[in-house]
């Protein structure tokens, strides 16, 4: 089922599996009523929950292909319309089975929660309430007319249907629990991580000051006294001259206290995007820069200022240390926004090389939801990828595949 399935590889991980529990469940129990059907049991009731079972089935695998553009939305639209088809007749042809049916109407918004915004789970919800009245109202209607009133019928289809509700049940009290300690863990991690980037970041932005416009004001204030000094002693041309220099370490201290300014925080960036101010920042490095960008759109500021530092970062260590003749970067913005740097330097040995630039990179990639991974070795150029989850109408993000 690999091939088939293969537009959920793009999910995140426990939505992707919950799907396919779903799926096997469904199929596991298509295939007992199947066999039952074919051992000699051929009552209405047994060929309407086939029917509905097989239905739900082909619902959950149309969804596949839909995920690559569309992401979980089109996988909980397909859910919720099995499990409303799956409810609906798996009702109407065994009336007994509705505290299952029930239970599954809800199983879309419990589902969705995490994954959708504030209006789909809105929806969700009324379909969840909406639906499990109508599916008890509908058992009840269908009580006294029931399909087959043999309780061994009933018994063949309620066995062969419920591990299906059963198992959905379970992964999501597991997965929840799962969420909960990582989140806990992940937690204590970032609080060390903070500490550790803040530091981090003071001392580069120390270093900077240092290096660069501190020293450049100290050399200027040795330029004006020497012009005094030429003035005092009615040598007009040599203080015209100091004078003149003085002006251009001027303009030379102004652009790099503006390129410092940037650097903590672009006003292009918040003006216009991410893509407006990597185009700013790539006419301005000093290593050729090519820009590959496709399907890209505003997103959240957490996000754009996350993408931007890091390649920012990227571009500044491959113009300090890299000796790379050009740089690709690469965006994406579906199904969620990523981007890559790639470099054809000399590549280096992450194990010695200090991490403190990455680890920068990383805390704040993980804050905003996504995830980042760097490839590298001696010769071979630098490879730095980074992704992030969708924006959701809420303002939160969808959960995207963190495993490695």
């Amino acid at each position: 089922m690999r091939g088939p399935l293969s537009g959920w590889d793009s999910l995140d991980p426990a939505l992707r599996w919950l799907l396919r529990i779903n799926l096997g469940a469904l199929t596991t129990a298509t295939v007992l009523l199947a066999a039952t059907y074919a051992l000699g049991f051929r009552h209405t009731a047994v060929e309407i929950d086939l029917a509905v079972m097989v239905a739900a089935i082909v619902l959950m695998l149309v969804t596949s292909p839909l995920c690559r553009r569309h992401g979980a939305p089109a996988a909980i639209v397909g859910l919720t319309l099995s499990a409303l088809l799956f409810a609906a007749g798996g009702t109407w042809a065994t009336p007994v089975l509705s505290p299952l049916t029930v239970l599954v109407t809800m199983v879309p918004l419990l589902v969705g929660f995490p994954y959708v915004g504030r209006r789909w789970i809105h929806a969700l919800g009324v379909v969840a309430v909406v639906g499990s009245a109508s599916v008890a109202a509908l058992a009840e209607w269908r009580r006294p007319d029931a399909v087959n009133d043999l309780w061994w019928v009933n018994a063949i289809v309620i066995a062969a249907s419920l591990p299906a509700g059963v198992a959905v049940v379970v992964f999501l009290v597991r997965d929840a629990y799962t969420r909960l300690q990582d989140q806990s863990s992940q937690l204590v991690e970032s609080r060390t991580r903070i500490v550790e980037v803040a530091d981090a970041a003071r001392r580069s932005l120390e270093r900077d000051l240092h290096d660069g416009a501190q020293q450049r004001l100290l050399a200027m204030s040795v330029t004006i006294e020497r012009a005094r000094k030429e003035l005092a002693a009615g040598r007009h041309e040599g203080a015209a001259a100091l004078l003149g220099r003085l002006a251009a370490d001027n303009r030379e201290v102004v652009t790099e206290l503006r390129e410092l300014a940037r650097g903590i925080y672009p006003p292009l960036l918040t003006e216009r995007g991410l893509v407006a101010a990597l185009q700013s920042t790539a006419r301005r490095s000093t290593v050729p820069v090519t820009l590959d960008v496709v399907d890209v759109e505003r997103t959240s500021r957490q996000v754009e200022a996350a993408a931007y530092f890091c390649i920012l970062e990227a571009l500044t260590n491959v113009t300090k240390h890299a000796e790379a003749s050009e740089v690709r970067v690469t965006l994406r913005g579906r199904p969620h926004l990523s981007f890559s740097v790639r470099d054809d330097g000399r590549g280096f040995d992450r194990g010695r090389v200090s991490a403190g630039g990455l680890l920068g990179m990383e805390a704040r990639v993980a804050a905003a939801g996504g995830r980042l991974t760097l490839e590298t070795a001696p010769g071979r150029g630098t490879v730095l990828r980074g992704e992030f989850p969708g924006d959701r109408p809420d303002g939160r993000h969808e959960p995207m595949d963190t495993a490695g």
